[in-house]
């Protein structure tokens, strides 16, 4: 059965390019990488245009991932570069993000 992880991350506005930056340089050839593994099935961040914060101050990101099974979720999760990357992209985050995560009941 496939699973869903979503997590909202908070940034201050000033720290969101390098936030993006790192982003796209280290995490998402990570996600290109296991999707040609068959361990992703999809993933996306999306910086969100209407959410529940102050968007002056702060950026929310959306993260989507879909994975074929929790085994491929906590391989990703343990990644040394995953978690090398995390390492410099927590203390930029003024809150703890905010994840969610079960086995897919419907998908199209």
């Amino acid at each position: 059965m496939s699973q869903t992880i979503a997590i909202i991350l908070t940034f201050r506005r000033e720290d969101a390019p390098q936030f993006e930056a790192m982003f796209k340089a280290e995490v998402y050839p990570l996600w290109e990488e296991f999707k040609s593994q068959g361990k992703v099935t999809s993933a996306s961040l999306t910086p969100a245009q209407v959410g529940t914060v102050d968007t002056t101050e702060f950026i929310e990101y959306i993260l989507h991932l879909e994975v074929p099974g929790l085994e491929d979720h906590n391989a990703f999760d343990s990644d040394p570069r995953f978690l090398e990357f995390l390492k410099k992209a927590q203390p930029m985050q003024p809150e703890e993000p905010k994840v969610w995560f079960g086995d897919t009941l419907l998908q199209v």
